[in-house]
């Protein structure tokens, strides 16, 4: 009888605990890549995936650089999506360019002052660079390559490289740290007439972030391709050849049609 009774009693106070939790409402810290002044599509999938995590979902656009077109890339993310309540910017030459050790600090830094219930990147190099790291600051562990968000704690990433989907749930210290692909959360496009107030700019307070932030790494160079073709991580469509081409020759049959197909190319 008294083994009932505390059954019952555990029970509702489990229940009463679910419910409180549940009601907490989610904030949303998102990672966002710039360049020439604009968000790059990315992030802006990324943002559909924060609003799939709750539907009061609080979602604050970070963004980090230097100079002018770091702050015209924060006055369009500021009207870049419906969601977006608030941008924050953190200029300073460290972040000139996006390595992972002062973005990791960085995250951290935001983290502690906001509080925030979930962190998001994209799965590119950007977010798969920064986020593990940002995690074992925080001492939690990312959950990565999401491809749906069905709660605030249950997801759905590919295991056995990409051959079957598993559903998982997160039961660990906030914040959830994810990683989503972006083809998977398929961005709308907005017009800045589409949102009548903007989101709020506000500066980051960089004082407490130390020299150390900055690490052993060192940007060198970039190399990339001028190409008309969609980039690879966010392309809907990918054409890639192997063998059968025979000769490298050949893959400018893979290049023709995937300019035909404005499809990414993978070579």
């Amino acid at each position: 009888m008294a083994s009932r009774l505390l059954l019952k009693v555990l029970s509702k106070r489990r229940l009463l605990c679910s419910c409180t939790f549940a009601s907490r409402s989610a904030s949303t810290l998102v990672l966002a890549e710039h360049e020439g002044g604009s968000i790059k599509a990315q992030s802006l999938s990324a943002l559909v995936a924060a609003n799939c995590i709750d539907k009061d979902n609080s979602v604050s656009l970070l963004l980090a650089g230097s100079g002018s077109s770091l702050q015209a890339a924060a006055e369009k993310a500021a009207t870049c999506h419906p969601s977006v309540s608030q941008v924050l910017v953190a200029d300073s030459d460290k972040f000139a360019y996006p390595l992972a050790e002062p973005w990791a600090k960085l995250v951290q830094l935001v983290q502690q002052k906001g509080g925030y219930s979930h962190v998001i990147g994209t799965s590119g190099s950007f977010g798969k660079n920064i986020l593990p790291r940002a995690a074992a600051l925080l001492d939690v562990s990312p959950v990565t390559d999401v491809v749906e968000v069905n709660g605030p704690h249950q997801f759905v990433r590919p295991i056995y490289a990409g051959n079957a989907l598993c559903t998982v749930r997160y039961t660990g210290a906030s914040p959830c740290l994810l990683t989503v692909r972006s083809t998977s959360f398929p961005a709308p496009s907005f017009s800045a007439d589409s949102k009548s107030d903007g989101a709020s700019i506000s500066q980051v307070d960089l004082s407490t972030l130390d020299e150390d932030s900055i690490g052993k790494s060192r940007y060198i160079k970039l190399s990339s391709q001028d190409t008309e073709l969609p980039d690879l991580g966010s392309a809907r469509i990918v054409v890639t050849g192997g063998r059968g081409l025979k000769s490298a020759e050949n893959f400018t049959m893979i290049e023709k049609l995937a300019e035909k197909l404005g499809a990414a190319g993978s070579f």
